[in-house]
């Protein structure tokens, strides 16, 4: 489909190019996703289309969200004047896609240009008046066009793009030992970029993956942008040669290049310099970018290249070469505010990838970023670290709203400048605290499309989706993540946070605890030795959980609280659990794992009227479903729409319960799901409910032929204890395979034992 194409849909015109829609009385304008959305529809017009193709198409590798792909439909709707319940356009195909019902035609050139004229003019495209006036305005236009091509005020080269990476420039000296510098060059020119908004810069991290490749279709297509930035470095006697060109991913063509001659005491300016110019070529009408005045000591801007690959690198050892080189550099240079900001981000990487508290970090990192923000108030990455600092302090101080507040104002500061995927990032964790969902998705599928080859970034973002009972979605992008960094050496325990257990997760598990031990015997990462507890427990290997438990010297009060719900659950303490969970949602009112929790802990204590409002709580749009309504079930809602089916039944109102779970059963069918044993666990719990026992049977002998295992930091009950299960429970083919189960449990629970038997 053409940029510059336009359709005719019912009475609007659709224009891809402007990304707006247009009728007689109304222009609207459409974020550039809805339209892309819309486009895809317009393309399969009359046709069924799945969640699944529009996502492929329109996010393509960024995030598997089909919350955001109703927003935009959402969004084109209300464009559209179009009502979801009665669609004249748009038509919601249930627990499939949608479907595009409205006429369509495709304005070919000559109408295009005829409605552009109606547009100038203020009339309709009807009459000789009409056709007269557009002809005598298109001839002045092609005069006054060519007068302009043909003048002697030939505009400067100009490349029409909004996306573009920008590759580690190569080190052309004899030495070949200008690497830092190289590297510190390119990462300035993403920075410096990344200020003009229009324009997306991808990250350092994705891009300078492509290290020695210069395939433009390749990159392009990995990254999704239209254009590469990549140069050369020659440096001799104190003089520096920077070539530079920009190429197309499209066709491989050269669109631009240019050489820069300078000394080795002026990198600043030719940073600028070049920034400049790059920016004058690929978006002449942006702002000007912020332009440095400092002149450093080249030692000491050397030391602060290597710092910050060092830095980069987030290991204890690597965060301790960084802040050395930083002192040095702040020896040479007291009032550098980078290195200032350098030294302020290592100790912040300190707390979280060497395990200093909190406090200690904050009290180390804030001084220095005080110090930076006094040298250059205006400083993103100064700005983005105060913010992150400052999170991290709310998490001990008595009053954390003001605190919290500087930091978001520093974030949103930051970002007006500078559109970083770290700062993204680091302000979803703010926005996390304060419970504004919709926020963190946007900071971290904004964080994830710039630097879209981050598998730490999808590491988090799964965790956090997991979190939020998107536990579908949480596993797909944590597979994108084991695809980006498949050898990583925590890949194992860190997907304890995602996947389900399984026979084989829990047994490697064990494996990689034994070859791992020293990370166990004080428990110096606590989030392993957790989920280590947690897995182990889940199988009946209370033993080796015990030894864990004891070698930890301080429990964060989020596991201890998991470990009394799971002796809650346990020992049928159901009303209990239910205290517990009041409590724990009270207290962190956007805690979507806890409010969840507590509505099973509700309909597990027989309090069903309570447990259908906590589900509606977490789900406001369920609350007005009736018996003609299309049912929308998910990869994600799945789960949670059994248990509100699960609640009516026991409230009386079986039809609409009928319904709900109907419309899961048909769902689960279709496959889409990651995880196939909860699938078959999740049909036997709504074959059970809904009273075929036979089908119920099967399902569970299927969930458990696959693997499937209690996960004891998600449900805190055995499987024979299902709440769901209620009515086959006495069932001799249900008693039959909950022995099978324990005798599984049994085997993997001596598995264990004979895997960490040497330590």
């Amino acid at each position: 489909m053409q940029h510059n194409q336009q359709f005719q849909l019912g009475n609007w015109i659709v224009c891809a190019k402007t990304n707006t829609i247009e009728n007689s009385d109304h222009q609207k304008s459409l974020d550039n996703k809805s339209m892309q959305v819309l486009l895809f529809l317009i393309q399969h017009a009359g046709q069924s289309v799945t969640k699944e193709q529009i996502i492929q198409h329109v996010w393509k590798e960024s995030v598997v969200n089909e919350e955001i792909l109703s927003v935009a439909i959402s969004k084109i709707r209300k464009a559209l004047g179009d009502n979801a319940r009665k669609p004249t356009y748009i038509k919601t195909l249930p627990n499939l896609g949608y479907s595009l019902i409205a006429g369509v035609t495709a304005i070919n050139g000559l109408e295009q240009e005829q409605q552009v004229l109606s547009n100038v003019l203020g009339f309709k495209r009807s009459g000789r008046l009409y056709y007269t006036l557009a002809a005598t305005l298109l001839l002045i236009i092609i005069v006054f066009a060519v007068h302009f091509v043909s003048s002697d005020n030939k505009p400067e080269q100009i490349i029409a793009i909004d996306s573009i990476a920008v590759l580690p420039f190569k080190d052309l000296s004899a030495a070949q030992n200008n690497h830092f510098f190289t590297d510190g060059l390119s990462d300035a020119i993403i920075n410096q970029l990344s200020q003009t908004k229009s324009l997306k810069v991808i990250s350092r991290y994705s891009s300078f993956n492509f290290r020695g490749n210069r395939d433009p279709f390749t990159i392009g297509n990995a990254l999704k942008v239209e254009a590469l930035l990549d140069g050369s470095v020659q440096e001799s006697e104190g003089q520096i040669r920077i070539n530079v060109r920009i190429f197309s991913t499209f066709d491989g063509r050269q669109l631009w290049s240019k050489s820069f001659d300078s000394t080795s005491e002026d990198v600043f300016y030719l940073q600028d310099q070049i920034s400049d110019d790059i920016q004058r070529a690929i978006q002449p009408n942006a702002k000007a970018l912020a332009r440095t005045s400092k002149k450093i000591n080249s030692q000491a801007y050397e030391w602060f290249l290597m710092a910050k690959y060092h830095w980069q690198q987030r290991t204890p050892t690597a965060l301790s070469k960084a802040e050395t080189y930083l002192k040095h550099s702040l020896e040479l240079e007291p009032n550098y505010a980078d290195a200032h900001v350098g030294l302020a981000t290592t100790y912040g990487h300190y707390h979280y990838y060497a395990n200093w508290s909190d406090v200690e970090a904050v009290n180390k990192a804030l001084p220095h970023i005080e110090q930076a923000l006094a040298l250059e108030p205006e400083s993103p990455a100064a700005l983005a670290v105060k913010g992150m600092i400052l999170t991290l302090k709310s998490n001990y101080t008595p009053n954390p709203q003001p605190i919290l507040q500087e930091a978001q104002r520093a974030f949103k500061r930051s970002l007006e400048i500078e559109d970083s995927a770290t700062t993204h990032h680091w302000y979803s964790v703010l926005l996390k605290r304060i419970g504004e969902e919709a926020l963190v998705i946007k900071h971290m599928e904004r964080a994830i499309s710039l630097n879209p080859l981050s598998a730490p970034l999808k590491r988090i973002y799964s965790r956090y989706l997991a979190l939020r009972g998107k536990l579908d979605t949480a596993q797909k992008m944590y597979h994108r993540a084991l695809l980006l960094e498949p050898g990583r050496d925590s890949n194992l325990i860190e997907s304890t946070f995602v996947m389900r257990n399984t026979p084989n997760l829990v047994v490697d598990l064990a494996q990689w605890h034994s070859n791992h031990s020293e990370l166990f015997e004080y428990c110096s990462s606590d989030a392993y030795c957790e989920q280590a507890v947690f897995s182990y427990l889940s199988v009946g290997q209370r033993a080796e959980a015990d030894k864990i438990l004891a070698r930890m010297p301080a429990k964060h009060q989020h596991f201890k609280d998991s470990l009394a719900l799971i002796d809650h659950g346990l020992k049928g303490l159901e009303n209990h659990a239910v205290v517990l969970l009041e409590q724990l949602s009270a207290k962190h009112p956007h805690n979507h794992k806890y409010r969840y929790s507590l509505a099973i802990a509700l309909f597990r204590a027989g309090l069903y009227r309570q447990a259908k409002t906590a589900i509606v709580n977490l789900y406001p749009d369920w609350s007005n479903t009736t018996l003609g309504d299309p049912i929308e079930v998910t990869s994600d809602n799945y789960s949670a729409m059994v248990l509100y089916g699960a609640s009516l039944l026991k409230l009386k109102e079986q039809e609409l319960a009928s319904l709900i779970l109907n419309s899961v059963r048909e769902f689960l069918s279709l496959n889409e799901v990651q995880d196939k044993a909860q699938i078959e666990l999740t049909l036997a719990e709504v074959n059970a409910l809904l009273g075929y026992t036979d089908r119920a049977v099967k399902h569970l002998s299927k969930a458990l032929n696959h693997g499937w295992l209690e996960t004891f930091d998600r449900e805190w009950w055995p499987l024979q204890d299902n709440h769901l299960f209620k009515s086959i429970n006495t069932h001799p083919d249900f008693i039959s395979l909950v022995k099978e189960h324990h005798t599984r449990l049994a085997k993997l629970s001596e598995q264990i034992s004979e895997e960490l038997a040497p330590l």
